[in-house]
């Protein structure tokens, strides 16, 4: 069995309260931010009740649903039935997929 003198005992308390009191003391280390920044919107969501309507043009500033201007940052591409399409995602594209006859079927980004 090992025996602590008094005296050592004192001296490693002391010396565990001053690491503890220097360990308060050091500069607290801010977390990094991982929050998401917030979604780019495309301008999907304001054509969904447009569904059903005809699509002309193919380009952001020529394309017309429903008569309207779009709004969009960012470009925009026209979907045709079958048309291949690219599978990369882009946060700012809007897709208007349309029917065999030019009508909007689905809005969406990507």
């Amino acid at each position: 069995m090992m025996f602590i003198y008094p005296k050592k005992l004192a001296l490693a308390a002391v010396s565990l309260s001053a690491t503890l009191a220097l360990a308060a003391c050091s500069s607290s280390i801010t977390p990094p931010d991982t929050s998401l920044p917030p979604p780019l919107d495309c301008g999907a969501g304001a054509l969904m009740n447009k569904i059903g309507q005809p699509v002309t043009g193919s380009t952001a500033q020529d394309v017309r649903v429903g008569g309207s201007p779009i709004a969009t940052s960012g470009t925009v591409r026209v979907i045709a039935p079958g048309q291949p399409v690219t599978q990369d995602y882009r946060p700012d594209r809007l897709n208007l997929e349309v029917s065999d006859i030019g009508n909007l079927v689905r809005p969406t980004c990507g």
